[in-house]
Formats: C-alpha cells, structure tokens, sequence
C-alpha cells in the first residue's frame, strides 16, 4: 500500500489538486483512527491529473462537472435537446437520459407510476397540491402540467443541489409560475407551505392541501404526513399517493412504517387504488375521509 494518502481535492488555478499526506493507513484508519492521525502528518500539494484519478479541469471542462455527477448532465442534456418552455419535450428528454443511463431498468414501474400521477391528476384536479422530495423535478412537472388555471404546487427537497437543478429544469420547461421547490423538510417548512399556497387575503391556518405525493426517503412517508396532520394542512378530502417502488440509483437501506399497512389500518383512510411493482413494494393512493 502506497506510503502516502489523499487528504483533501481543491481547484486552484483552473487545476484539480490533492493535497497528499504521509502517514500510513492503518486497520484503525479504516474506522476513523485517520483523522486522529492526521495532525502529525506532513502534507503536500500534487495536481490530482497525475495520479490518474481525477482529470485536469479547464475552461472546456468545469469542476462542477466533476462534482455534481448525472444530475447535472441531466439538466445539460435538457438545455441541449429542447426547446425552452416545451414542458412534454422535457419531460420526454427525461426519460431518454434516464433510460439511457440506467439501461431501462425500472422502466416498467416507471411507466406505471406515470400514468398513475396523470391519472389521478385528471380525475381529482386538485388545486393545492405538495410533493416530498423534488429530485430532479420530474414529478413536479407531471403535476404541474395538469394543474388547472389557479392551481399550484410545493415541492420539497432536503439536498439544495437538487433543488436548485429541478428549478432549474422547472423554469426551463415554462412551469415556473406553477412550482415552487423549497429546500429543506416538512418539520422545517410547515409555515413556509401555507404562505405558498395561501390565496390573497386567505387566512395561512385555513390552508388544505388536496394532494400529496410522497417520494422522498421511505422512511418518512409516515411521520411526515402525521406532521402534516398535525398543522391541519391535510384531512378529509386530501389524496395521497406514495411510491414505495425502489428505483435504480436510490438507496435501498431506508427502512420505516409500511405505507399500505398503515393505510390499512387506520379508518380515516379509504384506499382507492394499489398497484404492486416490486415484491411487497408498490404504488398507493388514498383518501382521507370523514370519520365519524
């Protein structure tokens, strides 16, 4: 094993360096000793193209291209293969770049999943509508693009990269008046929520939503939308929709309540439609209803 060991990657001059340290790994490195360690290391500046990992960034090649990975080469490819405001050319530009990158896996549930928001849109038309987790914004452009003339949508997204792409992507496709992404959680943007979707001279307590979608960590899907019952932005009336479903590139070590178990089991919900994709993993929409 080599003597030496990477300490820290930085851009300066146009250049990738590493900064190189001399203390050898240890087994106790392994499991956090390194950091221990490494104020008695004496360092150096090498540029990272030599080692072979890390390629040269200059004017051609920008470091966020190096640092952001395949969300950004999703909104490149957008940019660069359609027309700016043609919403379908962007969504269809989506799903060639993730086909493409994935190799078609998951497509199968994909395409369910699609025509189960479109159709849910359509026949429900709610105005008011949340999505948990942005990504990319996908989804949030579905949602978007049936929504009637006053209707709006708020979607969250913990990682402000993310975010910022699928604004990006929102603006780019001309649904930008239709969207606002949030950055942050629902236990930190409840107000935030209100104040989006409140009507002039609406009172922000008296704001209900008429959809959800739940598609952010599995293991919030549950507490998040008890949070959401507990601000009374959803009650009876509100549909909810949550993808359990695993997709290509997502971690699978998120672990929580079953979502239709949990509707199941509790009478204030009625489910109106389950589609299993995966195993015990699937597509389920709800109503809250009136329990008396």
């Amino acid at each position: 094993m080599a003597s030496s060991s990477v300490r820290a990657l930085r851009a300066v001059g146009g250049r990738c360096l590493l900064q190189r340290t001399n203390a050898s790994p240890s087994a106790a490195s392994c499991h956090g000793g390194a950091r221990r360690g490494l104020g008695h290391a004496e360092s150096t500046l090498v540029h990272a193209e030599s080692t072979g990992s890390v390629v040269q960034v200059s004017n051609q090649k920008h470091w966020t291209a190096f640092m952001y990975g395949r969300e950004r080469q999703l909104l490149v490819h957008v940019v660069n293969s359609v027309e700016e405001g043609d919403t379908d050319g962007v969504l269809q530009s989506m799903d060639d770049f993730w086909g493409h990158h994935f190799g078609m896996k998951g497509a199968d549930s994909w395409s369910v999943r699609k025509g189960l928001l479109d159709n849910t849109m359509k026949s429900k038309r709610p105005e008011r509508c949340l999505e948990l987790g942005t990504y990319c914004g996908y989804s949030a452009l579905r949602i978007a693009q049936s929504l009637p003339e006053h209707g709006k949508l708020v979607s969250i997204e913990v990682d402000p990269l993310f975010g910022a792409i699928a604004t990006k992507i929102i603006e780019y496709a001309g649904l930008r008046d239709k969207v606002k992404v949030l950055t942050g959680t629902v236990d930190t943007k409840l107000r935030r929520i209100q104040e989006v979707l409140a009507r002039p001279g609406e009172d922000l307590d008296a704001v209900r939503l008429n959809f959800v979608l739940c598609d952010h960590s599995k293991d919030r899907f549950v507490p998040d939308l008890e949070l959401l019952e507990n601000a009374k932005l959803v009650g009876p009336g509100t549909i909810v929709m949550g993808d359990t479903t695993l997709y290509p590139g997502e971690d699978a070590s998120g672990g929580g309540p079953n979502l239709l178990s949990h509707f199941a089991a509790n009478d204030k919900f009625r489910i109106q439609q389950h589609i299993g994709t995966d195993k015990s993993s699937g597509i389920t929409v709800c109503e809250w209803q009136h329990v008396v």
